[in-house]
């Protein structure tokens, strides 16, 4: 690990310094952004439908 302790999600650019953390299985920041993404990009789908009719 030593020197690099930055741990980034390419997916949605989420990044921390505490590469010690993630490994002890602290994710909820990863996981929270992802479905923060997530949730976006289907209700803005869903909206885009609901225009479409």
């Amino acid at each position: 690990m030593h020197p690099y302790t930055k741990v980034k999600d390419l997916r949605t650019n989420v990044e921390t310094i505490v590469a010690t953390e993630i490994l002890d299985g602290k994710i909820d920041l990863f996981i929270k952004a992802y479905l923060q993404q997530l949730n976006h990009t289907t209700s803005v789908g869903k909206e885009a439908l609901d225009n479409f009719k």
